[in-house]
């Protein structure tokens, strides 16, 4: 029997429109559509891969437009939210084949005094760096506040200046951190090349509440960054990838998929340049090739995403591009035991909200050399991209999610 091998592509932050719940759970996102408003603010871009693959026809048959005139090489359709909101952290999970169980909101005012306590019962030092300001500063060297790219009260950020604390302290922090609140997530991260007064110059106050580190004005997004994502209500045993890992299925973890996703035994390469990205994840499945080995290669590109929080339309059309250049070559490797996901985890359109992921559906394109495609439509959940890709190693099923027959013949 031939080695199966799966490749999963998510494409940070690039939504297809507006989920149909926003009416009811998130009235602000009303009208979102990244790739549409992409393509007004840069109307000659052309992602010639994604578009020989099926992305014009996800996006014709979601906006209810005519069907481009040529056959798609991939099957294609879209994807609902199922999770709470618009999160890089909760869709990488609900991909992965758990819908995470709903949070509580706490903002940093409400919870300040607890932390401060804790923390410093368990022997940190700990003090308000800015006078009347709900934020804390550990040790001189990690900063907690609010996350300021989600949504009030989702998320508590420690940034962590690496060259005076190790990350591996911080971390430790960060779990006390977690103890105390219920948020959907705490992340931890940071790097070296600054401090503590680097980060402090950094903070921002919202009107909403929110005070917290402008995180992508730091510079740290690069080979050098550590980051932790410590969830809530998510057990990664029942994911695709830790089911894999059981199954004998080398896994391999690439980009933001390597901070995101909680798989003890895989094999991380947590890079942010798009253009490493896909060398990254092309060298995986050549090397899987070479030894004949089943794996499932999950990377992510973050670029988009962070482009979008910026509001830059021509950075965030170069990330695309880039990651279409990418796909050439991996598509030219390819063969008939290959199976390529590329879908994404929520939106993030500037027109609605600059800095604001955007609850929105998702492209999801399935490409299987050989086989014949289909439309397989709307899903109800990017669960079902983590069911089927345990069920193509006929490994046991994920917590959620439902098969997906994208195979004319299956």
């Amino acid at each position: 029997m031939n080695p199966m091998r799966v490749i999963l592509l998510v494409l940070d932050g690039v939504g297809i429109g507006e989920n149909p719940d926003v009416w009811q759970s998130r009235p602000q996102d009303q009208g979102a559509h990244t790739l549409r408003s992409l393509r007004q603010n840069i109307p000659d871009l052309y992602l010639k891969n994604l578009a020989r693959l099926g992305l014009e026809h996800a996006l014709a048959a979601r906006d209810g437009l005519r069907l481009p005139d040529w056959q798609p090489a991939a099957s294609y359709g879209r994807s609902r939210l199922a999770h709470p909101g618009a999160d890089s952290y909760l869709g990488h999970q609900e991909i992965m084949g758990t819908i995470p169980k709903r949070p509580a909101l706490a903002l940093m005012s409400q919870v300040v005094s607890e932390l401060e306590g804790l923390i410093t019962s368990q022997g940190y030092q700990v003090r308000r760096p800015l006078e009347g300001k709900n934020l804390l500063l550990v040790n001189e060297a990690v900063i907690v506040g609010d996350n300021l790219e989600g949504d009030p009260g989702v998320t508590i950020n420690l940034t962590v200046a690496t060259d005076h604390i190790p990350f591996d302290e911080a971390l430790r922090i960060g779990k006390i951190v977690r103890q105390a609140v219920y948020t959907s997530r705490v992340i931890v991260f940071g790097g070296p090349g600054i401090d503590a007064n680097d980060i402090l110059d950094r903070v921002q106050e919202r009107a909403n509440g929110q005070i917290g580190v402008d995180s992508p004005s730091l510079g740290v997004y690069n080979k050098n960054l550590h980051v932790v994502h410590l969830g809530y209500g998510v057990d990664p045993d029942q994911q695709a990838a830790s089911i894999l890992s059981r199954h004998g299925v080398r896994v391999v973890l690439i980009g933001k998929m390597a901070d995101l996703i909680i798989c003890p035994e895989a094999h991380r390469n947590p890079v942010v340049p798009t253009a490493l990205v896909m060398q990254a994840t092309s060298e995986a499945r050549r090397q899987a090739a070479l030894d004949s080995r089943q794996v499932f290669i999950a990377a992510t590109v973050q670029e988009t995403d962070l482009a979008a929080h910026e509001g830059d339309y021509v950075k965030l059309a170069a990330v695309l591009e880039e990651a279409d250049r990418g796909l050439e070559t991996l598509l030219a490797e390819l063969s008939e035991e290959d199976v390529l996901i590329i879908c994404a985890d929520h939106g993030n359109d500037p027109q609605i909200n600059v800095g604001k992921h955007t609850r929105e559906e998702t492209p999801l394109l399935i490409y299987q050399k050989g086989q014949p495609c289909t439309s397989f439509g709307v899903r109800a959940t990017l669960a079902d991209i983590g069911a089927t890709i345990t069920h193509l190693f006929n490994a046991p099923p994920t917590q959620d999610g439902s098969v997906i027959e994208y195979r004319r013949n299956i």
